[in-house]
């Protein structure tokens, strides 16, 4: 059964890492606080607490930046990666770590005859709220229903046939592929389903480079990764390829 949401919710990126870096910078405080003032040789040392404060701004100030992130800066970013697009309202589009349906969702009300497909294996700690139950519910209260398709699929091993998608998008998904070997696998498969003239947008904190090297190596043409870290209020880069018409 469905709870009683009346607005789309996306959830919180990495509740658990936001936590644990919040936790870190108070216990830091805390400590700063309480350590006393010491004497050594008859100098008198009462910096350490200073240092601790000073250190808790470490943490605090990440876990701040995912925090705003979450709140607006993936909306940003979820924006600007349809932007890039030129549409016609005809594409058929895939969404790799779809989460709770953000940039399907976004992409679909871009479409008129196309169709957005959201695969993910909706790991929780990844996002708060982080099950297929929620993306569907996202995509009722969106009113896109007839234009989405919700897939239970690994982006290392998809269903899909050569040459499906004219545009594929993934925000912050491939990073959760621990093993670089593993993460090649992944490249493979977008080139496979990317169809030729398509578009394929990745944006993410970290591997960017990796992903843009990959990627021109499994045969699509990569322009030079950016940064959009003013959008996000955190690290972010975004890598766009494209496949030749053949």
């Amino acid at each position: 059964m469905y709870n009683h949401q009346s607005k789309p919710n996306y959830g919180i990126d990495a509740p658990g890492t936001i936590r644990y870096f919040f936790l870190i910078g108070v216990m830091l405080t805390i400590a700063g606080w309480f350590v006393p003032s010491f004497s050594i040789l008859g100098i008198k040392i009462s910096f350490i607490g200073s240092m601790f404060c000073v250190m808790a701004l470490v943490p605090i100030a990440l876990g701040t930046s995912m925090l705003v992130y979450s709140i607006r800066g993936k909306f940003n970013i979820r924006d600007r990666m349809l932007d890039l697009i030129d549409w016609k309202g005809d594409e058929n589009v895939l969404d790799i770590g779809t989460g709770r349906g953000l940039l399907m969702i976004g992409a679909a009300k871009r479409l008129k005859t196309g169709k957005a497909i959201g695969i993910d294996i909706w790991n929780a700690v990844d996002l708060s709220g982080n099950f297929i139950e929620n993306t569907f519910k996202n995509v009722e209260l969106e009113g896109v229903k007839d234009k989405v398709e919700i897939k239970h699929q690994d982006v290392r091993q998809m269903s899909f046939t050569d040459n499906s998608f004219d545009v594929i998008f993934s925000l912050l998904c491939l990073h959760n592929i621990e093993d670089k070997e593993e993460r090649a696998l992944a490249y493979c498969e977008i080139a496979r389903v990317l169809k030729s003239g398509g578009t394929a947008l990745i944006a993410d904190y970290t591997n960017i480079t990796e992903y843009a090297k990959a990627l021109a190596q499994v045969g699509l043409k990569v322009e030079k990764p950016k940064s959009y870290l003013l959008q996000a209020y955190g690290l972010m880069w975004m890598v766009i390829a494209t496949k030749d018409v053949s």
